[in-house]
């Protein structure tokens, strides 16, 4: 794998969870959960998760300048059960906690406006030379509904090659990460 610097705005293919907050670019998207400690997941397949940005919710301006703060996320997750085609979907707001694009508070949209939780971005990177590879770890807490947890996230729905998940778990290191890591399970991708 080769490193890339902090001011090419693109996630670093060899880093470390202290690693500075990832671009704005990295965060918004789709990603694709392909490994994962949730249990919702497990009867689920095909799960996306959109990041758009909102305005900041004190800004009174509709074009952010590079001076605003961070923008809000609107949040958006489609899914599917692993036995139906039916397409669900969980909508949600993220706005940032914190300075710098590294943790998020969520709330839900609609009936789960009542709902919220705090997520983060632990690590990220790109596959070696040649691979088109980018991946993301985000860290979940516990909520009323799922327990506390991490996500490996990808940003193509081919998923990530064995060796990079095998190296993205031995990037976590020690601790809680590293023991979340050891329940990760594939998530069903077709």
């Amino acid at each position: 794998m080769s490193a890339l610097s902090a001011s090419d705005q693109q996630p670093p293919s060899v880093s470390s969870p202290t690693q500075s907050a990832p671009p704005l670019s990295l965060v918004t998207g789709s990603w694709y959960v392909t490994y994962s400690t949730l249990p919702m997941w497990k009867d689920n397949r095909n799960v996306r998760i959109t990041y758009t940005t909102l305005p900041p919710a004190n800004s009174s301006t509709s074009s952010p300048s590079i001076n605003d703060p961070i923008p809000r996320l609107d949040d958006f997750v489609e899914y599917q059960p692993l036995n139906s085609d039916k397409i669900k979907t969980v909508h949600g707001i993220d706005s940032p906690s914190g300075t710098d694009t590294r943790a998020w508070d969520w709330r839900g949209k609609g009936w789960l406006k009542v709902v919220t939780s705090h997520w983060e971005f632990v690590d990220w990177g790109q596959g070696g030379e040649g691979s088109e590879e980018e991946w993301a770890v985000v860290w979940f807490e516990k909520t009323i509904f799922t327990p506390e947890g991490i996500d490996i996230f990808a940003r193509g729905k081919e998923g990530l090659r064995e060796e990079t998940v095998r190296e993205i778990k031995e990037r976590l290191g020690g601790g809680r990460h590293k023991t979340m890591s050891e329940g990760l399970f594939e998530v069903k991708r077709d």
